[in-house]
């Protein structure tokens, strides 16, 4: 049976949480022993926390209760029951059966010759050895006092094994999160995942702002539980006037400090930078949780950190491509919405062939590079108004060679991409392109893309040469061209979303 000895008096805060009981197994089949540890421990309280007895009065009743109840912080072991040895046998049990390594277990007898406590101590994975003469009132609350302390404590330890354990599984996932917001949503998920399933959490910050200016343009850049849908949202908004003044009051480093609310932690990278994780509701924890939980939200922030660099300098990456596709299509009187509607459509044609979303935009960030080589071509030739001659056009056959002599030695992945698709955009699929001859599966994939979309978006544009077709027109001669300038396999591609194709080429207008 289960008995509560706990009185309404005595409830210093409605938090029910709080007041969840310290369970305390009695096994005895002594029913006087029952009343006796009951009536000594009766007003005894743990971390502000009652107490709430189980009892059994044999070994198999024991084992049944622990089944049931394996958050027991304490059991209170007789030696001799239904048989003497009882005891020890329960005791093993739930060691090893039941796999309890967390319950404190205290053997008490009223027979020590029978159960000699060396021998007891060295054989079992017991805490505590009791003779019952020896447990008056003040021993008992010392007992209880000391093992409840290392339960609470043991408890602590596995919390933050499995908060590692979260960590550790989840650094694959989270290192695959390329975006700001995904990777914070997911180191929210985290620290939620090791404190509650139900924690309400929210990363904020400000780039480029002055630090006075700073604690009024904290934004939530991603939020869980009540914060996920305020993305954008100033945190002034959502905290207290308190958290201001805490921000307002901070140097550069990481400062964090338990609101009236939560959890606050900041960190000031640079006088223009300021990020911050906000923890509702959470109050102090155990010193080890305390320091794990610190150390945790500094490593996220300074993960953010650099993950903000990280995408800072990959949009300047994809800045400066552009601006180099801008400047060889601004040379050859084309326009730099050719670029982006290349770049789009080929990313659509390689998501349609099954490609991963991360190499789709591979090629949809270095397409604007595949004409880089006409960087090298003069002008006479590049922007003559008709036909080439055969030696203009042997000139003209150079820009792919030149594109990728230009790129193919950085280690940057966007490049060497730009690299593969100025080398092999002019290849055919029958061989007889340029500058190489390659032939079929020999012409990389991302060369195979682009050489699509670039000739879709150049016959259905204007150019000093030549009026621009039509869809159909374009159309027609792509599914001609299939199996000879075209890898079949993408001319089917095409043909089956062309209208998708179409829409793209209308967002970009010229």
């Amino acid at each position: 049976m289960n008995e509560k000895l706990t009185f309404a008096s005595e409830r210093t805060t409605s938090d029910p949480e709080h007041l969840l009981p310290w369970k305390v197994l009695i096994v005895d089949d002594d029913e006087e022993v029952h009343a006796i540890t009951t009536l000594a421990l009766r007003n005894f309280r743990f971390d502000g926390r009652p107490l709430a007895f189980l009892h059994s009065y044999s070994g198999v009743e024991g084992e049944a209760v622990m089944r049931d109840n394996p958050d027991t912080a304490l059991c209170l072991l007789d030696v001799v029951m239904e048989t003497d040895h009882a005891g020890l046998d329960l005791a093993e049990t739930i060691r090893t059966r039941l796999d309890n390594t967390f319950t404190r277990i205290v053997l008490r007898t009223g027979q020590p010759g029978q159960a000699p406590e060396e021998t007891i101590i060295a054989d079992y994975d017991i805490n505590d050895y009791k003779e019952k003469t020896e447990l008056t009132r003040s021993k008992l609350h010392t007992l209880l006092y000391s093992c409840l302390r290392s339960y609470r404590d043991i408890l602590a330890l596995d919390r933050s094994r499995q908060g590692l354990e979260r960590i550790l599984s989840a650094s694959i996932h989270l290192q695959q999160k390329t975006f700001l917001t995904d990777f914070a949503l997911g180191i929210l998920e985290q620290i939620s995942a090791i404190l509650s399933p139900d924690e309400d959490a929210l990363y904020a910050q400000c780039e480029g702002i002055a630090a006075h200016e700073q604690a009024g343009k904290l934004t939530v850049v991603a939020g869980t539980g009540a914060y996920h849908s305020k993305v954008g949202v100033p945190v002034t908004q959502l905290l207290p006037d308190s958290v201001r003044t805490f921000i307002d009051s901070t140097e550069l480093g990481y400062h964090s400090q338990y609101m009236d609310n939560g959890y606050l932690c900041l960190y000031r990278s640079n006088e223009l930078h300021l990020s911050m994780l906000f923890l509702k509701g959470l109050t102090p924890q155990s010193p080890i949780e305390r320091h794990l939980l610190e150390v945790f939200c500094q490593n996220a922030l300074t993960a953010f950190e650099n993950l903000s660099l990280r995408t800072e300098l990959e949009d300047s990456q994809r800045e400066i491509v552009f601006i180099l596709g801008d400047a060889v299509e601004h040379r050859s009187r084309e326009t730099g919405q050719h670029l982006r509607r290349v770049s789009h459509i080929s990313e659509l044609i390689a998501l349609k062939a099954g490609l991963g979303e991360q190499q789709a935009q591979l090629i949809r960030e270095a397409a604007p590079l595949h004409d880089l080589g006409k960087i090298g071509i003069p002008d006479q030739v590049l922007n003559k108004p008709g036909p080439l001659d055969a030696e203009e056009w042997e000139i003209m056959k150079t820009h792919s060679q030149i594109g990728y002599d230009l790129l193919h030695q950085s280690e940057k992945s966007i490049l060497k991409v730009g690299a593969l698709i100025a080398l092999d955009h002019h290849e055919r699929w029958d061989g007889t392109g340029y500058p190489h001859g390659k032939q079929g599966d020999s012409i990389s994939i991302e060369g195979r893309i682009t050489a699509l979309a670039d000739v879709f978006d150049a016959l259905t544009s204007a150019r000093c040469y030549k009026a621009p077709w039509s869809y159909e027109e374009t159309r027609a001669l792509i599914e001609r061209e299939r199996g000879k300038q075209f890898d079949p396999a993408l001319v089917d591609i095409v043909l089956a979303h062309f209208d998708d194709i179409i829409a793209i080429k209308k967002t970009y207008p010229d």
